[in-house]
């Protein structure tokens, strides 16, 4: 995995949370389209999708569980 900015990391884990671009965007002070952007860069850099997305819902990927531990351990050792 390629090194990700701390926004970056920030932004996927509150959008994991929360499960909703509105919400996790606006918590960020950053627009919905902006996230998806930052999103979409992680996915790109990963390969693959870590949020199933419909109409109606964000889901996690299994790749996205995984990523969360990542991002985690990530902004953890970044705190020390």
């Amino acid at each position: 995995m390629s090194g990700f900015s701390h926004d970056e990391l920030k932004a996927f884990l509150h959008l994991a949370g929360s499960l909703r671009f509105a919400q996790s965007a606006k918590a960020l002070h950053m627009s919905p389209s902006a996230l998806t952007r930052c999103i979409q860069r992680i996915e790109d850099d990963l390969g693959q999708a870590v949020f199933e997305r419909t109409k109606r819902s964000v889901v996690l990927t299994r790749a996205g569980e995984i990523f969360r531990e990542h991002a985690r351990a990530q902004l953890a050792a970044h705190a020390r």
